[in-house]
């Protein structure tokens, strides 16, 4: 069991925004390299692990070839993902995941954990109360 303080995030109010980022590592096992830590975006309606394309442009992954998949995300906007499967280093264990990478994710995360890859690896409690994130 692992506790994470949510990550207050400026706003173009100036009022800042609480969110549940944890720092995270992600890996590819064909080029042995490895992230440093990243803060990722837990997100329990996503439904699916998304990555932005310049991290999997820095971590040597090839996307000649492979089928692209579309998404809509919540503001009903469409966008596409190639799909690619990565380690994900989180709380000192190592998980396989397919992490789906596009260029179109919003510059503060990077990274979106989502329901299948993270959220079936782990129980998240979310405490925004007691500003604080449980991973068990």
């Amino acid at each position: 069991m692992s506790k994470f303080p949510y990550t207050a995030l400026p706003t173009a109010s100036g009022i800042p925004v609480l969110k549940p980022l944890v720092g995270i590592r992600l890996g590819f096992k064909k080029t042995h390299k490895i992230t440093p830590k990243i803060l990722a975006l837990i997100d329990s309606g996503a439904d699916v692990c998304f990555c932005d394309s310049n991290i999997a442009l820095w971590l040597g992954v090839n996307f000649k070839n492979k089928k692209t998949f579309g998404f809509t995300a919540a503001d009903n906007q469409t966008f596409q993902a190639v799909k690619e499967t990565i380690a994900l280093y989180v709380d000192g264990k190592e998980y396989e995941c397919d992490f789906y990478f596009s260029d179109t994710l919003p510059r503060h995360t990077p990274i979106i954990l989502g329901q299948k890859g993270f959220f079936d690896h782990f129980k998240v409690s979310f405490d925004l109360k007691n500003n604080e994130i449980e991973l068990q």
